[in-house]
């Protein structure tokens, strides 16, 4: 590939390689701005409604039945492997990256707690009556939940530990590909999450375990004891999250749309475009989600539609904002093995016998 004309075309000027540029596009600054104006939005709505900004306690995930040690054991594993074999830009990277993800989180799980307070409006018997129009659909949530239980013996745990799985299998199937992929998988999941709870806001609802019980015992459990988190917040509430925020920080209900369905489907998206093995094997386990989201009764019909749209949003943006990064990053490599390919056949380089 004969790149000499593309070198002094006035276009291609901006993508000339340089160490200044190349932190430019490699850099997580999109990443580190997103979580920074996430927070931003947040922090202004705390001010100006009188709420608290919480961090979540050391037993905010008991009620799920996992730890922090999970999580914090991944990114000490991910972190020793990339020490030990010297990738130090990619560690600043996930480094960055982490820290961003990290902020965005608690920041969303905040807005998510805030929500009944900033817009105490509930628009469950609008979302109940959706639901009743397509109720067929509903049922067969219910029977295809059943089945898996009686396939599965962990049948019960699938809904949570599905969504888990996806997550992992892409963080490390996504790391081992191009970086600006793994760029691309990252960011759209946060944008989900940070669009997800300023969506909980528009036209926010607790869930249809309010007027049914799920076919899961162990999701209805957990939905008792957030939804008594809910009740004792309307009953206390700016005092009651200043002194308890801090222990139900993951245990916020909201309906309205499905996060858990619009992240997944972010991961089966990029499985499908760049690693289509993945995707077969995340194919099931989205499906399972889309029915276990309406058969445990956290969301109606209407969420799982609102979750795939706001994935789709968040893709589009995604596309668009990383469109010129992956146009500089694959002229670089053209450039790069261009120039090797040159340095192969340059007879001053090549070694040839005496």
């Amino acid at each position: 590939m004969d790149l000499q004309p593309l070198t002094k075309s006035k276009e291609a000027k901006p993508l000339i390689a340089s160490p200044r540029v190349d932190l430019l596009f490699i850099a997580p600054f999109p990443e580190l701005m997103l979580a920074l104006g996430f927070l931003l939005t947040a922090t202004l709505l705390a001010w100006g409604l009188n709420l608290d900004f919480l961090i979540p306690s050391g037993s905010a995930l008991e009620f799920t039945g996992m730890s922090y040690a999970v999580p914090l054991s991944l990114i000490c594993v991910l972190g020793l492997f990339l020490m030990m074999t010297k990738q130090t830009m990619l560690l600043v990277y996930y480094s960055t990256a982490g820290l961003a993800y990290g902020i965005i989180l608690i920041t969303h799980f905040n807005i998510k707690m805030w929500m009944s307070l900033i817009n105490p409006a509930l628009w469950d018997n609008f979302y109940w009556n959706t639901d009743q129009m397509v109720r067929p659909l509903i049922d067969v949530s219910f029977a295809v939940h059943n089945l898996i239980e009686i396939i599965l013996p962990v049948g019960e745990h699938l809904y949570l530990f599905a969504f888990l799985a996806m997550f992992a299998g892409s963080i490390i199937v996504h790391s081992m590909q191009r970086l600006i992929v793994f760029r691309k998988v990252i960011f759209t999941a946060m944008l989900v999450h940070v669009l997800g709870a300023l969506s909980y806001l528009v036209m926010p609802a607790v869930g249809p375990f309010l007027y049914e019980p799920g076919v899961n015992l162990l999701e209805s459990a957990r939905q008792e004891h957030m939804y008594n988190g809910y009740k004792a917040l309307i009953a206390g509430g700016r005092p009651w999250i200043a002194s308890h925020g801090s222990q139900f920080m993951f245990a916020a209900v909201a309906a309205m749309p499905s996060l858990h369905v619009a992240s997944s489907a972010v991961f089966v998206y990029y499985a499908w475009k760049h690693a289509r093995w993945l995707a077969v094997l995340y194919l099931p386990l989205f499906t399972f989600i889309i029915f276990a989201a309406v058969a445990t009764r956290w969301h109606y019909w209407i969420d799982v539609v609102a979750g795939l749209a706001l994935t789709a949003l968040a893709i589009a943006v995604t596309e668009a904002l990383f469109r010129p990064i992956e146009a500089y990053d694959t002229t670089r490599r053209d450039r790069r093995d261009a120039e090797a390919d040159r340095a192969a056949c340059d007879p001053m380089t090549s070694e040839h016998p005496l």
